[in-house]
């Protein structure tokens, strides 16, 4: 039963990647609440379950399971993107044995925000463990230290894998006194609030918009190419966007343009921090510039220039509307 379980744990966590390919992407988490649930395994240590048999603390006075099923529970609040503290508790139950597991932890993570993020977690907990007869045990102090990786499957959903080792200090237990206690689970996170968008009133140029499709198209003094698109968190072109990008180049190729000099301006939604953005929108103008320049446009006449999250078209408070703040705009840089 316990081999199937994990056997199950692990196929889910394998398609974590697969998952966060096929889902929206994540909004801003910054001040944002997290409620977890979960269910694992809980892996007890050999030590421990000796006296606890020992102690009578099964029915028949055997060693207990080293491995018990496992649930957990767990509340938190995420200070920006990549902090967060939490409280919680787990609980597993095996061969009469009761273990519940109260927490409270630190969390750290690479990038909340993004699709796809790993994270630390150090924190203290204090597992009570009841079994035949109401006989009770527990530690004098505990602390834990966890890995794990959360995936966007929704705006405000993800599929969170973590593994958690502890070490305990049990008073009555012989020898050492020292109990090392794992758990694995595996489940979903709830996400409700986050950093409310803040409208940025940018006065604009005359804007044209470039889709892909094969029509005509004129150079403006602004021209949105809605159809240059890159992988999330990714300076990388997608194939989609060679077309529009080949179109631009045979514009700016033709005789009426040939000593123009253009701005590639690069722009994000507020996902992720403003520095973050500010060097992603950088690299994305600058892979645009790259693939006009290998059309035959002359590199001197594109200047790539990022701007980061600080002129969006539309409200970052929903993934339906901040996607399309995510662009790169053609501004035509006049002598």
């Amino acid at each position: 039963m316990h081999n199937r379980f994990l056997s199950a744990a692990l196929t889910l966590a394998a398609l974590l990647p697969m998952l966060a390919l096929a889902q929206p992407l994540a909004a801003q988490r910054e001040g944002s609440w997290e409620f977890s649930v979960g269910g694992g395994a809980a892996f007890i240590d050999g030590d421990l379950a000796s006296y606890l048999g020992s102690k009578g603390f099964t029915a028949d006075s055997t060693e207990p399971g080293h491995v018990v099923p496992a649930v957990a529970l767990r509340l938190g609040y995420n200070v920006n993107n990549g902090l967060g503290f939490s409280i919680g508790t787990g609980g597993a139950t095996g061969s009469g044995v009761k273990y519940l597991t109260p927490f409270a932890a630190v969390t750290y993570t690479a990038n909340l925000s993004a699709r796809t993020a790993p994270f630390v977690t150090l924190g203290t907990q204090f597992t009570r463990v009841t079994g035949e007869n109401n006989r009770v045990t527990h530690p004098t102090w505990g602390a834990h230290l966890g890995l794990g990786i959360r995936s966007m499957v929704a705006e405000r959903v993800a599929v969170r894998l973590e593994g958690r080792t502890a070490l305990e200090h049990y008073a009555e237990l012989p020898g050492k006194k020292t109990a090392y206690n794992s758990i694995v689970t595996l489940g979903l996170s709830f996400f409700t609030g986050g950093r409310a968008y803040q409208p940025c009133m940018c006065p604009r140029a005359r804007v044209d918009t470039l889709w892909w499709a094969p029509a005509p198209i004129k150079l403006r003094d602004t021209l949105v190419l809605e159809g240059v698109n890159f992988d999330f968190d990714s300076s990388a072109l997608t194939r989609e966007s060679y077309r529009v990008l080949d179109r631009v180049a045979r514009e700016l190729l033709k005789p009426d343009w040939a000593n123009s000099r253009w701005e590639i301006a690069g722009h994000t939604s507020s996902i992720a921090t403003a520095e973050y953005n500010m060097a992603l929108s950088q690299r994305r103008a600058e892979s645009v510039r790259a693939y006009l320049v290998s059309r035959g446009v002359a590199n001197d006449r594109l200047v790539p220039k990022g701007y980061g999250e600080a002129n969006p078209m539309y409200p970052n408070d929903s993934e339906g509307r901040n996607w399309r703040n995510r662009r790169v705009e053609l501004r035509r840089i006049r002598p």
